[in-house]
């Protein structure tokens, strides 16, 4: 029983911590990171400031719980897309990069914090942003390991395509997100594939891979489009 009560206890405080961080997301955004506080984060939230203090400890660490879960959403998006056309490895590779990159996209002003607006000020976010990376490269790691099991490209090193494919992949992102790339993102996604496909030695027309950008934009994300 006991137990009981305390599973329904910790159902409760998952519940007021994801709702704490969901009202901090909507203040950030619309007052910016900066220029937000506890206290409007607690107004949102409809809690008392005390009631903040038993879930996180300030708004940095709450910034970085936001952050873990985009980067979470972002590894879901490319593994549930990776797996709908295993038998294609042109619109598995594509569906996959596109889904991911869109998390971001979605969330521009998040990211934008983490990997441009915070780069060398913040420990916190520099340890979140490397974890990212990590974790990108290890996903990327698996996804060529599959492609040279199967006989569809070959690689020398898988370690360092991996690290490669993941720094090229989010130094563009940083671009694009700072504005010093002004490209829609359908032809940032078109740019980024293509590169990558040609550095895997696959071939594709751009024909087909427009079209599977087009298809996971115009059915998840069609909001990005505008």
């Amino acid at each position: 029983m006991d137990n009981i009560i305390l599973g329904k206890t910790e159902d409760k405080k998952e519940l007021k911590r994801k709702a704490i961080i969901k009202a901090a997301a909507d203040v950030f955004s619309n007052k910016g990171y900066i220029e937000a506080s506890i206290k409007d984060i607690t107004n949102e939230a409809s809690i008392s400031v005390g009631s903040f203090y038993s879930y996180f400890s300030n708004k940095e660490e709450i910034l970085i719980q936001i952050f873990e879960e985009i980067s979470n959403m972002s590894m879901e998006a490319a593994s549930k897309s990776s797996k709908i056309s295993k038998d294609n490895i042109i619109e598995q590779f594509t569906s996959s990069m596109t889904s991911a990159i869109c998390i971001y996209a979605k969330n521009k002003e998040f990211a934008k914090i983490l990997f441009v607006k915070s780069m060398g000020i913040n420990e916190l976010f520099e340890k979140k942003r490397s974890e990212i990376l990590d974790n990108t490269t290890v996903y990327l790691k698996t996804m060529l390991e599959h492609l040279i099991k199967n006989h569809l490209c070959v690689i020398d090193n898988i370690e360092i395509t991996s690290v490669l494919l993941t720094h090229s992949i989010f130094g563009v992102i940083t671009n694009w997100l700072d504005e010093k790339l002004k490209f829609s993102i359908k032809d940032m996604l078109f740019s980024l594939c293509t590169y990558h496909l040609r550095a895997l030695s696959i071939d594709y027309t751009a024909e087909n891979v427009n079209k599977y950008i087009d298809k996971v934009l115009k059915s998840d994300y069609k909001e990005l489009l505008n």
